[in-house]
């Protein structure tokens, strides 16, 4: 049984703001924190020197900063009043884990409610997918409860990284053939949801490299999708990715390389040095293992195929376009993501996906093939053509 990605709602809870102004309110946000502890020139001067660049990276949405408080000049933003931001001065580290993931909540909730405008809009079942934030009863299951959804199954795809897309589309995939063989009562259609709130866990104390180009690099990003039978999707009509081959790999020896895990008052990333070398090492194989496997070829058929790179960060992109021996063409869909809207965690790449569905120059039968890497460390890709 074959199914199809369709129906693609990205939300979007606040503006973008640019990247030069967010760098700004950055500096003056720990510069809050600090209090008068901070060394002059100090704060400013590592953010100055670790900031993704804005030729990176135009503009971002920070959901935990007001849309009212983002459009001030960041010396008239008053720190102490924000409902996040206030939480920081006086705790070692800032705001405790627990106050954050209260907020993700708070937002993750809204989010879902205008993916879901309609209460008569019932999907069979909802993956939640999240890296950035999870509690149980999670945000998902508020809504099913609060709309009385007794028939909507809800499933959790957390802690994966960047890829939480791809193994969402696995678990939809296996819903659906569950309920084709009468073990489930999805039907045709189950729903994916993203709900990625990456500025919860900023580290304004922090002024080290890693964690200043994380809080630079990263954005919010909320999407939903539905995931439908062959039949399903017929009767329905519109523009979908039908789903070809998936894949997926954890890269030997690699286990430390990237990380993803909670400490006492967030969560925390950690890459190693290593990450381009082991990405270089195994892409290639990877990627050409997958095309066979879907009847294609990576020397003969790359030129035809569309494809989108989880843009992790500006490098990450040109390593992997590289290795695969891509033009500068074939990558600019991946950069102009992390360009127009910054690394949005696992949101990242549907997002993509709806921008291609939208795009009225992809033709239908184009093949796309997807790629993303996260904690393990893991590569996933995925083969779809455009229907």
């Amino acid at each position: 049984m074959g199914f199809v990605l369709s129906d693609f709602r990205p939300v979007y809870l606040t503006e973008l703001v640019k990247q030069e102004k967010l760098r700004e309110i950055s500096i003056r946000f720990a510069e809050f924190v600090a209090g008068s502890n901070a060394a002059p020139g100090t704060i400013r001067a590592a953010w100055e020197k670790y900031c993704v660049s804005p030729k990176h990276i135009e503009s971002r949405r920070i959901t935990v900063l007001p849309d009212a408080e983002a459009a001030k000049d960041p010396a008239d933003i008053d720190f102490s009043t924000i409902p996040f931001t206030r939480l920081f001065p006086g705790k070692a580290g800032g705001a405790d884990i627990d106050a954050r993931l209260g907020i993700f909540r708070e937002h993750a909730r809204a989010a879902l409610e205008k993916m879901y405008p309609d209460p008569h809009d019932v999907p069979g079942e909802v993956i939640h997918v999240t890296t950035t934030g999870y509690r149980l009863p999670s945000p998902v299951q508020e809504l099913v409860s609060d709309r009385k959804w007794c028939g909507t199954t809800v499933s959790h795809c957390y802690h994966q990284g960047c890829y939480g897309a791809f193994p969402a589309v696995r678990m939809a995939a296996g819903s659906l053939a569950a309920a084709g063989s009468g073990l489930a009562r999805a039907g045709g259609r189950v729903d994916i949801a993203h709900t990625e709130i990456c500025s919860i866990h900023v580290a304004p104390d922090c002024l080290d490299a890693s964690h200043i180009i994380c809080d630079s690099l990263f954005a919010d990003g909320f999407i939903r999708y539905s995931a439908y039978t062959d039949d399903a999707f017929r009767e329905r009509g519109g523009r979908g990715l039908a789903v070809i081959r998936y894949a997926d790999t954890t890269i030997p020896n690699s286990l430390e390389a990237m990380t993803w895990r909670p400490i006492v008052n967030r969560f925390e990333m950690t890459l190693s040095v290593d990450v381009p070398r082991l990405i270089a090492a195994h892409v290639e194989e990877f990627i050409g293992t997958l095309l066979r496997d879907a009847g294609l070829d990576l020397r003969s058929d790359k030129g035809d195929i569309l494809w989108v790179i989880h843009p992790g960060g500006p490098a990450i992109v040109d390593l992997v376009g590289s290795c695969l021996r891509l033009s500068k063409d074939q990558i600019s869909r991946s950069k102009d993501a992390l360009r127009e809207g910054g690394n949005k965690s696992s949101a990242t790449v549907p997002h993509i996906w709806d921008h291609i569905l939208r795009d009225p120059d992809v033709q239908k039968g184009t093949r796309v093939v997807s790629l993303a890497f996260g904690p393990g460390l893991t590569a996933t890709a995925m083969v779809v053509r455009v229907v």
